[in-house]
């Protein structure tokens, strides 16, 4: 038997940082844009008889051996051995990881390869015993995926990894796919599904260019630097969350009409709204490209993620898409394939 999961980075378009809890619930109708994208992690788990553990994470060149899963290495992919110890297996297994999206591009790619692994050892608890029971000794779970279970065990493993507060914005999309307004509130998260004309999301694939500029960051130490200054009351920090929770809502109501004018003008508004909360959050590179892209003929652009590096992407004029391309592969950045992706997160059993 072979298991494979697959989930979806992201593009976040505007929003983020308000979908870090309890942030949201200090700005009323604080929402995030998102749009998931066919740059995957993927895992593929083979249980095998026995008790010795492989990991392999392809993507990052390394591999474990182990002779079992309580005898893996603490502080190496400490990700992937989190994830094992919280499902705790008794026996043999090979585990292979990879993602589509570079390391450190802020795309969400490792939220996405937690909630792959997550979803690959509950498919494998489900359908092969022994697991630990929570009610003790040893027993099988039944039942399809539970998505919201996967998404409360993938965010609680990463947070205790990374050690400080994740938003739910990088693991909802690598879920459910599409595109998408996630709503939050006092009563939890609501998910609006944007059913947009097919020729409008194929129009924005074309012209929302993404490009990775090699610098990696950590997406957690500007996000916990904005969090702290927010609930030590900053009155500055918390007029900028205003704006956010305004140009998400102004995002979604661009997507809703299908005005792409309008996205760009929310895109170059809430990044201008994201440099001022830290000063992390850009990088000479990316102020360059910035600025220079306007010239070209780049329309809007916003940094994924928490910024310090990483992808942006450009939302090019229609006829100047080819020229910021190329202009982008002339400035020595990758420039990064993709689709929407409609699908979220899959998972599929061989025998």
């Amino acid at each position: 038997m072979k298991i494979f999961a697959s989930a979806p980075t992201r593009i976040d378009l505007a929003g983020g940082t308000l979908d870090l809890e309890p942030l949201y619930l200090f700005h009323p109708g604080a929402s995030s844009v998102n749009l998931a994208i066919t740059l995957p992690a993927t895992v593929a788990l083979t249980p095998r008889s026995g008790r010795s553990v492989v990991v392999a994470a392809h993507d990052r060149g390394q591999t474990l051996r182990a002779a079992s899963a309580k005898a893996l290495p603490a502080g190496k992919l400490p990700l992937l051995t989190a994830a094992i110890a919280h499902f705790a297996p008794t026996s043999g297994f090979t585990l292979e990881t990879d993602c589509a999206a570079p390391a450190g591009s802020g795309l969400g790619g490792s939220s996405s390869l937690i909630v792959a692994l997550v979803a690959a050892f509950q498919k494998w608890q489900k359908l092969s015993p022994p697991f630990p029971s929570p009610l003790g000794g040893e027993g099988r779970v039944r039942g399809n995926l539970d998505k919201e279970k996967i998404l409360k065990i993938a965010k609680g493993i990463e947070t205790a990894v990374i050690k400080v507060p994740t938003g739910f914005q990088d693991y909802l999309p690598a879920l459910y796919g599409g595109l998408n307004v996630w709503h939050f509130g006092t009563d939890g998260m609501r998910r609006e599904a944007l059913r947009l004309r097919s020729g409008f999301l194929k129009t924005l694939e074309r012209q929302l260019v993404l490009a990775f500029t090699g610098v990696p960051h950590f997406s957690g130490t500007n996000n916990w630097e904005i969090f702290k200054r927010h609930v030590d009351g900053n009155a500055r920090v918390r007029r900028l969350f205003d704006r956010l929770r305004d140009n998400a809502a102004a995002m979604a109501a661009a997507l809703r009409a299908q005005n792409l004018a309008q996205v760009a003008r929310v895109l170059n508004r809430d990044w201008q709204v994201r440099r001022q909360l830290a000063p992390g959050v850009s990088t000479p590179t990316i102020d360059r490209l910035v600025r220079e892209g306007k010239r070209i003929g780049v329309l809007g652009s916003r940094v994924c993620g928490a910024g310090g590096g990483g992808c942006v992407a450009f939302l090019a004029r229609p006829g100047r898409i080819a020229a910021v391309r190329a202009w982008l592969l002339d400035q020595q950045v990758v420039v990064l394939r993709y689709k929407i992706d409609h699908r979220g997160l899959r998972v599929k059993v061989t025998p």
